[in-house]
């Protein structure tokens, strides 16, 4: 028979290996989201200055988003297309991940409601 001082600390360790598991999650998705962010902002920027496609010094990061984003890899992330045409693409990217980030309202914020 197990004790109950033993069941609840594994209980205890339980739960903080899954808080673990889901701020990992959290964490992974936000650093692809924030490069996106990045891109986007600086195509944004190309196109006020009227340039039409997405010059090619920006492949270097193009890549490094497609290498640390798995969910990258049906898109087309590359330098050479129109910037409208790359910015489609990490928008619906950007979705997506969005779409998977883990569930807030596991989370509340206990200042909210008051």
């Amino acid at each position: 028979m197990i004790s109950p001082l033993r069941r609840t600390n594994e209980q205890i360790a339980e739960s903080l290996r899954a808080r673990r598991r889901e701020q990992w999650a959290r964490h992974r998705m936000r650093r692809p989201i924030r490069a996106i962010d990045g891109l986007i902002a600086e195509c944004e920027e190309l196109l006020l200055l009227g340039r039409k496609r997405v010059p090619l010094a920006m492949e270097p990061e193009l890549q490094r988003l497609s290498a640390q984003c798995p969910e990258a890899a049906g898109t087309e992330l590359r330098a050479g297309v129109t910037i409208v045409h790359l910015m489609d693409d990490l928008f619906s990217l950007q979705e997506d991940l969005l779409g998977r980030r883990v569930d807030r309202s596991a989370y509340p914020d206990p200042d909210e409601g008051e």
